[in-house]
């Protein structure tokens, strides 16, 4: 059956109040701007399990003759003994890179550029995925390479010296921009030494790169058991399926050797944590642990509104970028998330890039601003305008048959019902002034922060410890 996405349906409406075009205020024009939400249904993947127990999730469109396939693991290397944890980090570069047990890199290369495929392969801390894509006369052969390089990867020892460099390279600039400092130091003070918290391997680690090691990782993380594969586009199901269960036939099962991701403690505040940089503007980040989960309650939706009004995408309607851009002038860039998860707590934060000078001001703005939320009361047209955008946000991660395919295999891996889009957009339209109100009180605590700032001391307005204790990081004590 073809499946056909309704773009034609993709309605916008955007219109500007009169009161707002007799003004000529360009800002009050922009925030006035109301965008109706989009109506869209998107198709459902079907899903199939092979005789092994993958699960496929299918979605076909014959429009144009392309195939996209993914594949995704379950676990990532978070699930990694502490000690290869580095060496997972590199497994994806040397599947990609270090050919096969059958083919040379060069000769992976060729076949690439002679097909014309995508093929991409990653890991991070908590999944990793595949991903092969091409003209759909093509599909035995993307399939057979595709599979070919997650089952049987070479990773001889000459290529393992060159990830091995380009490593060392990677920590010999670590400290080099000052995001990627706050990155780091945000990371190592909200979460300690915890897999979820390293982002940069270390020198120790990548001593211990071997052809080895990284044979081992990969036996683990791209295994059956581990896998589920979503395929859109051209294509005919039954001999689709009959060739993926070709592919897995010999394939072992899964090794034993990986751990459950330990549980995450992060760290509780308040506190300030600086680290020098001779840089113009400071770097800062402020948040706490929260306690949301995604899951379809009331708390989660509202929480979603009230970040979007905080500063999570509102624009110049969010009363970050209001107040610390528009209004104070102090910062270009400022922004707030919500991180909810399926699986732990979320981490609430803030950050923005102030001028030096106006250091300790935008700090203390942002704080107050964060506070607000729990004090100044949202309007009706304020959470209408959140929801119509979180709406329309939401509704373009599904504008095509692939995006539409990852987006289930991510409900899949997080354990969201197959139904998310429909229980999302009702939660959305479902939120109140009032819950905007109580998920704030109940779940933003602007005295408890934690506040990492990166920035020259010696050119900001005030001493940062005007604000309370600072606790000051030496940048080489960032060790992840």
């Amino acid at each position: 059956m073809r499946a056909r996405l309704a773009f034609g349906a993709l309605l916008t409406v955007v219109s500007v109040p009169a009161a707002a075009q007799q003004t000529g205020d360009t800002k009050a024009q922009i925030q006035a701007l109301q965008f109706a939400p989009l109506r869209f249904n998107p198709p459902t993947p079907k899903r199939v399990v092979l005789s092994n127990g993958v699960p496929v999730y299918l979605l076909p469109d014959h429009s144009l003759p392309l195939l996209d396939v993914e594949v995704v693991s379950k676990v990532g290397v978070g699930n990694l003994p502490d000690s290869l944890w580095g060496v997972g980090w590199q497994a994806d570069n040397l599947m990609r890179t270090g050919g096969t047990t059958r083919l040379s890199p060069d000769s992976v290369d060729k076949l690439i550029e002679f097909y014309a495929l995508g093929v991409n392969i990653s890991t991070a801390n908590e999944q990793s995925n595949a991903s092969v894509s091409g003209l759909s006369r093509y599909r035995d052969q993307m399939l057979e390479l595709g599979f070919d390089l997650l089952r049987n990867p070479r990773n001889d020892s000459a290529r393992v010296r060159i990830t091995a460099d380009q490593q060392l390279e990677a920590w010999r600039r670590r400290n080099d921009q000052p995001g990627s400092i706050l990155n780091r130091a945000w990371s190592q003070v909200m979460m300690g030494d915890h897999p979820l918290g390293r982002s940069q391997v270390t020198p120790e680690e990548v001593g211990g790169f071997t052809p080895a090691r990284f044979r081992w990782t990969q036996e683990r993380i791209f295994c059956p058991q581990n896998l589920l594969i979503g395929v859109s586009g051209d294509f005919d199901e039954r001999s689709l399926i009959a060739k993926l269960e070709s592919l897995f036939r010999g394939w072992p099962a899964c090794r034993p050797g990986l751990r459950p991701i330990p549980p995450l403690q992060i760290a509780q505040g308040p506190r300030t944590v600086l680290i020098e940089k001779d840089v113009n503007q400071t770097n800062i980040r402020m948040g706490h642990a929260g306690g949301l989960l995604i899951a379809n309650t009331p708390d989660y939706f509202a929480a979603e509104v009230a970040d979007f009004l905080l500063g999570g995408g509102g624009g110049f309607n969010s009363r970050l970028l209001q107040r610390v851009r528009s209004d104070s002038g102090f910062a270009y860039s400022v922004f707030s998330s919500w991180g909810a998860d399926t699986r732990r707590e979320d981490l609430f934060f803030a950050g923005a890039q102030v001028r030096a000078e106006k250091t300790v001001a935008g700090v203390s703005l942002m704080r107050q601003i964060i506070a607000s939320m729990a004090t100044e009361p949202v309007t009706p047209r304020d959470v209408k305008l959140a929801q119509d955008n979180e709406v329309n946000s939401f509704v373009f991660q599904f504008e095509n048959p692939g995006q539409i395919v990852t987006t289930q295999l991510g409900y899949a891996i997080g354990g969201l019902p197959a139904n998310w889009f429909d229980l999302y957009l009702k939660g959305i339209q479902a939120v109140t002034p009032a819950q905007v109100a109580d998920v704030s009180r109940r779940y933003l605590h602007a005295d408890q922060l934690v506040t990492v700032v990166v920035g020259k001391p010696g050119a900001f307005d005030k001493p940062l410890d005007t604000l309370g204790p600072v606790i000051v990081m030496p940048v080489d004590s960032i060790h992840r």
